[in-house]
């Protein structure tokens, strides 16, 4: 008997969907506001502390887990992705991060703050991240470095103009009015969700990839014929347990972590990023030091933002000029560019110099993961993409937590950011040779 659950394979015509540049916008969207909320705890930081009369760093965390929290829970995402559908699932992660910032609005401990901030928000948001760019990713092939660097511009972007906007709405309405409109425009995702009409789930080039139900009927039906009618019912209810665990357990789709070129990427992107996170908290504190002033060191994220931007476009730039060097190349290059920015940025001292150094490294940033994006992309098929996203995104997740705390431990021992920059060099250098023994594997497998 076939199960009522099997789906068969969908044929899908990579590039010529139109609604696959809606999704790109609905991506760009996602990322847009989850990462401008991020921007946002960080401005609405010392008036929560103030207002509920705590201390500095446990608000702090609050923030700090509100990220790490996305990426913690990013294996799970994948996993009820794939068995109950990415369109539900990305509304429900819509709602969640939206319910979450209104009840923030009005918490008045720091516990409370933080179990609708990181439990409702922060796992929404985790939803509709990886939700969004793997819906995005099956519309794609030839055309995904393109689609991934514009819905990737929301990052900057959405940094750059929630801090100054967040700042206005906290003059006028204080943190909780700011945070009870923060909610309704994170209601956008919602919006995003409902546009999503493909699951990624169903285009696996394979019925092995698929999760079925399996059917009890015939299990039933002989029990009944057999006069075995007392006992079948519970047989079949430990029969469906047991499926329902089995079934969760292949959704999140350990066979990744054994997969070499995925581990081989995976590091690569936990080596830069180990330093990416680290930058992005001493940037401007480092620039203090340098000599720089407040408000000459608050434009170097505006240049670090603008130097993303324009990294994004760099190589679809270069491929729509019919130039289409290898994917790695690019890695290469980001890294490489990455690597020695970070030696100069250390003895730079003036206000100019220190801003082109700094969108330079945006742009570099861009170029790097958007090639580790694509690199990724073509490792397997579509329905198993969100999960690699997700497992991606938890060891990128621990290595930029512990690029912080290394550089905070360095800072205390040393009293400058010198040795900081030169431990994120080494750190970003070594993804290149995994970065160049991937496409070897690659190559030679295929």
């Amino acid at each position: 008997m076939v199960s009522a659950g099997r789906q068969q394979p969908v044929t899908v015509n990579y590039d010529q969907d139109r609604w696959g540049w809606l999704m790109v916008a609905a991506a760009f969207v996602n990322a847009f506001v989850i990462m401008g909320q991020l921007k946002a705890l960080g401005v609405l930081l010392i008036p929560m502390t103030n207002d509920l009369d705590s201390e500095l760093w446990l608000v702090g965390w609050v923030a700090v887990l509100y990220s790490m929290l996305q990426n913690c829970v990013a294996p799970v995402v994948g996993a009820l992705s794939r068995l109950l559908g990415a369109r539900p699932m990305n509304v429900m992660g819509g709602v969640m991060c939206t319910l979450g910032l209104v009840l923030a609005s009005i918490s008045h401990s720091v516990p409370l703050l933080a179990v609708f901030v990181i439990g409702l928000s922060g796992v929404g948001a985790a939803f509709n991240w990886y939700i969004s760019f793997a819906v995005m990713a099956s519309y794609f092939k030839e055309k995904y470095p393109l689609a991934i660097g514009l819905s990737t511009m929301g990052v900057p972007l959405g940094i750059m103009a929630y801090g100054p906007v967040t700042q206005v709405l906290l003059d006028t309405y204080g943190w909780r009015g700011t945070m009870l409109l923060q909610g309704g425009i994170s209601f956008h995702l919602v919006a995003c969700a409902l546009l999503v009409r493909r699951d990624p789930s169903s285009n696996s080039a394979s019925d092995t990839d698929q999760y079925q139900e399996v059917s009890v009927l015939d299990e039933e039906e002989n029990a009944q014929e057999e006069g075995d009618a007392p006992n079948h019912t519970r047989r079949t209810q430990e029969k469906r347990k047991k499926t329902y665990c089995q079934r969760f357990v292949e959704a999140m789709d350990f066979k990744v972590l054994a997969d070499v070129r995925f581990a081989l990427i995976a590091c690569g992107r936990c080596s830069a990023s180990f330093a990416y996170s680290a930058w992005l908290v001493f940037m401007v504190p480092h620039a203090k030091f340098q000599g720089l002033s407040d408000t000459q060191a608050s434009f170097l994220p505006t240049a670090f933002g603008i130097g993303d931007v324009i990294g994004q476009v760099l190589a679809p730039l270069v491929q729509q000029l019919g130039l289409k060097p290898p994917i790695t190349f690019w890695a290469c290059f980001g890294a490489a560019l990455i690597c020695a920015l970070f030696v100069a940025d250390a003895f730079i001292r003036s206000f100019i110099g220190l801003l082109v150094v700094t969108g330079l490294l945006g742009a570099g940033y861009a170029v790097m993961y958007q090639a580790v994006y694509v690199m990724l992309r073509f490792i397997s098929t579509d329905d198993r993409f969100v999960s690699i996203l997700g497992w991606q995104g938890v060891f990128t997740g621990v290595a930029g937590a512990l690029g912080g705390l290394v550089s905070g431990w360095i800072y205390e021992w040393t009293g400058t950011f010198v040795i900081s920059f030169f431990v994120y060099a080494g750190m970003t250098l070594l993804s290149i040779p995994l970065f160049i023994i991937e496409a070897a594997y690659a190559k030679q497998t295929h």
